[in-house]
């Protein structure tokens, strides 16, 4: 019995010196054990905040879009014809000014805002067909704004 006790105690032995070697090695190839979770670092040792939780988060939320200001005086918009692009899904937005009252419409869409002296057509919706769409304005059929919504 004894020879088994020793045998049994130099297999243990083996078993902690292995697990030892490959816990306690040190890496030749400049890689680092992590666990399966856990962020990846930079090279300066910080966390990217792309592995993070709130990372992905972030990449999920679309920043808000700027609200473009389109103004209209004497039936004409200043400085020409804007131009809004935009990508599919993305929130369609911007005012409208005009000197005159008027109703502003965005074609393709069938969105319709009454505009008054004094007072801003406000539009907010999502950019949801794809092509090149006119606003105007109804009334007089002048084209105030270019709306290209792409894939």
């Amino acid at each position: 019995m004894p020879s088994r006790q020793r045998i049994g105690l130099i297999a243990a032995a083996v078993a902690v010196a292995a697990v030892a070697f490959v816990v306690l090695r040190p890496q030749g190839d400049g890689e680092e054990i992590r666990p399966r979770n856990a962020p990846e670092q930079a090279a300066d040792g910080s966390t990217p905040r792309s592995g993070s939780a709130a990372g992905s988060r972030e990449r999920e939320r679309k920043p808000a879009p700027d609200v473009a200001r389109i103004k209209v005086a004497d039936g004409a918009p200043v400085g020409g014809v804007e131009r809004l692009e935009l990508s599919k899904g993305d929130d369609v937005r911007f005012e409208v000014s005009s000197d005159t009252p008027e109703e502003v419409h965005v074609h393709g869409y069938d969105v319709f805002e009454e505009v008054a002296p004094g007072e801003e057509a406000r539009f907010d919706f999502p950019a949801e067909l794809e092509g090149i769409f006119e606003v105007e304005l109804e009334g007089s059929h002048t084209a105030i704004a270019e709306l290209r919504v792409s894939p």
